[in-house]
């Protein structure tokens, strides 16, 4: 194997060595000039280890193909790599295997580190003579590791009673040792291994050692299957895989192959029934709360505001997605950094509705650059686009990859897969067919045009999938190890929450205000139906019971429109930015409230209009019970469409599409048209249902302030003696005004709760 080595095959190959308590030691591999470097006690090895769990001759490095293989050669204590003992393991950079015992470091192993990035080295700083070290990303810092993920006084390591501990200093995407997210601080011991989103950092010989990879990085899936339906159907059968950094992979199939579920679940977007996912060796699923920095995900819906400039929607993305801690100017700069690697400069000030479909990709694209990930996931990014917009993304791709970027894409399109490093074919019910170059596609399948294989994979699956297990174990790369997912953990959030809900507030207002056709509807709509209701008056409002009480009745269901209609779409309309966004750290309730704030200015606006309009149309009573009645009516008014608007945020959180939402709007209408207490009596049943109608305790604050109980009905103005019995929904007291209101106030409580309740299932939709 030695004559087949050539430097000109590798760039950098160093091995970073911990070996027992001593000083850690850089080695440059291909600097012995063969291609197989032997490590063990033993002198005459390339590699000479002191540990005494390390054999005589206890394993080798290959270098092959542009590749480093670690292998173990019939050691005692073996080779471990992620907390399993393993034999053969394909290595990335940052990359460790250890040698120790099984359970746990101690101080007596050995701890090897692979980088391959050129110009990124581990540095050390002696603990030494000190109480505190501070890592982040501030320049003052004693370990400064330069990421946009990374807070800017991140972490500190601490000596308390003799003893070193690792401290989270309230940072917004933590720290994780030994791949457990820790929860405020833990103790240190030798050879601990602490990651901080992209960058490691090694506790060893007094020392920490540190290094941050800004290259891509690897991808190691393990067994994945996912199962819907109850466990009845399989759309993910078995996949094992392994994506190396910086490489552009397509993962290809037809319809309802599992191309979208696999790469859902290698991602974190989605948890799969069985299987583990490793990101540089991180378990993703148990660290996915500190590792969705380094992450980014484009689905195939576009997670832009139509209604916001590109330089807009960047600002408000990079003010809840970067550490809080960033200055304006930092922020400012991240935004256009990231515009102009998207090729997006000229058209920063443009509405992203007036971007062209290839344009309004990369502004997606842009949206998760802006955390500056190392791994990259776009669910169909060429749907839609042109043969020539297609090539132009496909090649924005590829330069995102020679950036140091690792890229996996699913897509239909097979026109520029000629491009991609590597090509996953799925087949017919989840099964994984094919993963290699193009031109391995060609051979592995014989066929002559890679369209062909569509037709196989979908034909005989099984049979593919079988020839390529087969191909795998002749080459000694398959991992029959079973693994199996726990279940995802819970998302923390150290973004202030203060912050992010004022972020939000300001966003929703700044949408609102940009759709100026829609802002002069919602606005319009208020005085006019005010005007409508004015037509049927006929001056014995306030005086006569029937037509005082179908006045405020026709302005209690108006306004309940009115607030509805605001906000039935608001939340569908932007459900796949919303899911994206709270995959990366955005707090559902926060979520809620900011569109609640919003739809209250709008509302606030809109009572105003229609309560004004019908004063001076139609009048009003002389007198309330607690305040001037103007402002009882506009209160009550007020209240009465932010209750409704709060029933259709939260109907709005029960539908993905905003078409259909509209439809439930007349149903949710009927109800308080029927249970107001207007039309029929209410009594049993109906009086039990009225107490989810918001128009009834509306039409009782209305009949509180219009004192309708002391008003006559028809026949008495006539002359007939006839006693009408006092209605106790409307009696005139400033305890029942109250109680009435109270009551309104609860709807929008109840069903903000709600809303936000039903949401929290957004992360399982499209599983």
């Amino acid at each position: 194997m030695t004559e087949n080595y050539s430097q000109n095959n590798y760039g950098v190959v160093r091995l970073t060595i911990f070996d027992e308590q001593r000083d850690p030691i850089e080695i440059d591999l291909r600097s012995f000039g063969k291609s197989v470097i032997t490590f063990g006690r033993d002198p005459n090895n390339d590699i000479r280890l002191n540990s005494g769990y390390v054999s005589r001759r206890h394993g080798q490095i290959r270098l092959e193909n542009g590749s480093c293989i670690v292998e173990d050669l019939g050691s005692s204590n073996g080779l471990i790599f992620n907390g399993k003992r393993i034999t053969s393991k394909v290595l990335s950079s940052g990359d460790n295997v250890r040698i120790d015992r099984l359970d746990g470091a101690t101080s007596g192993g050995v701890l090897m580190v692979l980088t391959s990035e050129e110009g990124v080295s581990w540095r050390e700083i002696e603990l030494a003579g000190q109480s505190e070290i501070v890592i982040g990303r501030d320049s003052s810092c004693d370990v400064v590791l330069d990421h946009v993920s990374i807070s800017r006084n991140h972490a500190k390591v601490v000596l308390l009673n003799g003893e070193w501990h690792i401290v989270d200093n309230g940072s917004t995407n933590g720290v994780v040792v030994n791949r457990r997210k820790i929860s405020g601080s833990a103790k240190l011991k030798e050879k601990d291994l602490i990651l901080i989103t992209n960058s490691k950092l090694i506790f060893a010989n007094g020392k920490l050692a540190y290094c941050c990879f800004k290259k891509g990085i690897s991808v190691e899936a393990r067994h994945i299957v996912k199962r819907v339906d109850k466990g009845q159907k399989t759309i993910c059968d078995d996949v094992t895989l392994n994506i190396e950094p910086c490489e552009l992979v397509a993962i290809v199939g037809g319809s309802g192959a599992g191309k979208s579920t696999l790469m859902n679940c290698i991602s974190g977007y989605s948890q799969p029934t069985v299987g583990a996912v490793t990101v540089n060796n991180v378990d993703l699923y148990e660290n996915f709360a500190a590792l969705k920095n380094i992450i980014g995900y484009v689905p195939q819906q576009d997670i832009v505001f139509d209604n916001l400039t590109v330089v807009d929607m960047l600002k408000y993305a990079a003010r809840l997605r970067l550490p809080d801690d960033f200055t304006q100017p930092e922020r400012v700069a991240v935004v256009h950094s990231v515009i102009a690697s998207v090729e997006l400069t000229e058209h920063k000030d443009k509405l992203i509705k007036n971007l062209s479909g290839g344009q309004k990709k990369r502004a997606s694209i842009a949206v998760e650059l802006l955390s500056d990930p190392n791994l990259f996931f776009l669910d169909e990014p060429a749907s839609g686009l042109d043969p020539g917009t297609e090539r132009n993304l496909m090649k924005t791709l590829k330069t995102m990859t020679r950036d140091g970027k690792t890229v996996i894409f699913v897509t239909h399109s097979t026109l520029n897969l000629h491009l991609c490093d590597k090509i996953v074919f799925m087949g017919a019910g989840g099964h994984l067919c094919f993963c290699g170059s193009y031109q391995e596609a060609l051979r592995f399948f014989e066929v002559d045009d890679i369209v062909d294989v569509y037709n196989l994979i979908t034909e005989r699956p099984q049979v593919y999938k079988d020839k390529f297990i087969r191909k795998n174990r002749r080459g000694g790369e398959l991992n029959t190890g079973s693994y199996t997912s726990e279940g995802m953990p819970k998302q923390t959030n150290k973004h202030s929450r203060l912050r992010q809900l004022l972020v939000l507030c300001k966003r929703n207002l700044h949408l609102m205000i940009n759709d100026k056709v829609r802002l002069i509807m919602l606005l319009v709509q208020a005085p006019l139906l005010a005007f409508l209701i004015s037509l049927v008056a006929d001056d014995k409002q306030f005086e006569q019971y029937e037509i005082t009480k179908s006045l405020l009745f026709a302005v209690s269901c108006s306004a309940f429109w009115i607030g509805m209609l605001n906000s039935i779409q608001e939340i569908c309309k932007e459900r796949n930015i919303l899911k994206r966004e709270y995959m990366t750290g955005l707090r559902l309730n926060g979520y809620v409230i900011s569109k609640l704030i919003v739809m209250a200015m709008i509302c606030a606006v809109q009572a105003f209009l229609l309560t004004s309009v019908f004063v001076l149309t139609v009048g009003q009573p002389e007198e309330g019970i607690v305040m001037p009645a103007y402002w009882e009516l506009l209160l009550t008014t007020f209240l009465t469409m932010l209750a409704a608007s709060a029933t259709g945020i939260f109907v709005s959180s029960l539908f993905k599409n905003a078409d259909r939402a509209m439809t439930v709007a007349p149903i949710l209408l009927m109800p308080q048209l029927l249970f107001s207490g207007l039309i029929f009596k209410l009594e049993g049943a109906s009086e039990l249902i009225s107490w989810i109608a918001a128009c009834r305790f509306s039409m009782e604050a209305y009949g509180t302030t219009a004192n309708l109980n002391n008003l006559q009905n028809s026949l008495q103005e006539q002359g007939f003696l006839i006693e009408r019995e006092a209605e106790t929904y409307y009696t005139f007291t400033s305890e029942h005004f109250a109680f009435a209101l109270l009551m309104l106030a609860t709807f929008v409580v109840v069903f903000s709760v709600a809303a936000t309740i039903v949401l929290r299932n957004i992360k399982k939709e499209g599983n």
